[in-house]
């Protein structure tokens, strides 16, 4: 399969062709790296947390997030990738957290961040970067209980977003990212927020916009 898009004349319409990177459905139990079926001990810490809902993000605990691992987590690390994330979220308060990188300690505190926030507008969704510029995205309409899905794509070139089905929203701006070195799943370094349960993570090799809000509806 070519890397990213293949769109091809079928009919006067185009063929969604995505290169598949990695795919965790919790709910299914189906893993895959790079087309190869794994396990799910081999691609997050806490496989423990899977359950009939999906992987399962405890609720303000110092021991509540999941990280992933092996070669799961270097693709992560890139930030060179489209991600869709369907979860089922449970409160209408505080910050539910999906994803979170960050750079090694002692450096400049470059981060990334998509999350479910009450700090803004309603119940908005948004992905957001700080590194030597911010970039962010959002989505300012509610996302309250029940589940979602959200679509983010991170390049160095572009920073977009679609959730449930929405207009993509995306800023071009380029910034100068230090590497990462841990992802989370729920939380940050220090503890998890809002409990929720992750269905489904797939990464695939950076879509173009005009496929992001039927990925996400």
């Amino acid at each position: 399969m070519m890397p990213g898009v293949a769109a091809q004349p079928l009919g006067g319409r185009s063929v969604f062709s995505p290169t598949v990177l990695a795919q965790a459905n919790y709910v299914d139990g189906v893993y895959e790296i790079a087309g190869s079926p794994a396990a799910a001990a081999d691609i997050i810490d806490k496989p423990a947390r899977i359950g009939a809902s999906g992987l399962e993000i405890l609720d303000n605990d110092v021991d509540g997030v999941v990280s992933p691992i092996g070669d799961y987590l270097a693709l992560w690390l890139t930030l060179d990738w489209t991600v869709k994330i369907v979860w089922e979220e449970l409160t209408t308060d505080g910050a539910t957290y999906l994803l979170y990188l960050f750079e090694m300690l002692g450096g400049d505190q470059h981060s990334f961040l998509i999350e479910r926030s009450t700090a803004f507008t309603g119940l908005r969704v948004d992905a957001h970067e700080a590194s030597n510029i911010i970039r962010d995205v959002p989505i300012n309409t509610s996302h309250g209980p029940g589940i979602h899905t959200i679509v983010v794509t991170r390049t160095n070139d572009r920073l977009s977003i679609s959730c449930d089905g929405s207009a993509v929203v995306t800023v071009t701006a380029t910034p100068t990212m230090n590497a990462m070195a841990t992802t989370s799943f729920g939380g940050d370094l220090d503890q998890s927020y809002n409990g929720c349960f992750i269905r489904e993570q797939t990464l695939y090799a950076p879509l173009a916009d005009i496929w992001l809000p039927s990925l996400s509806a």
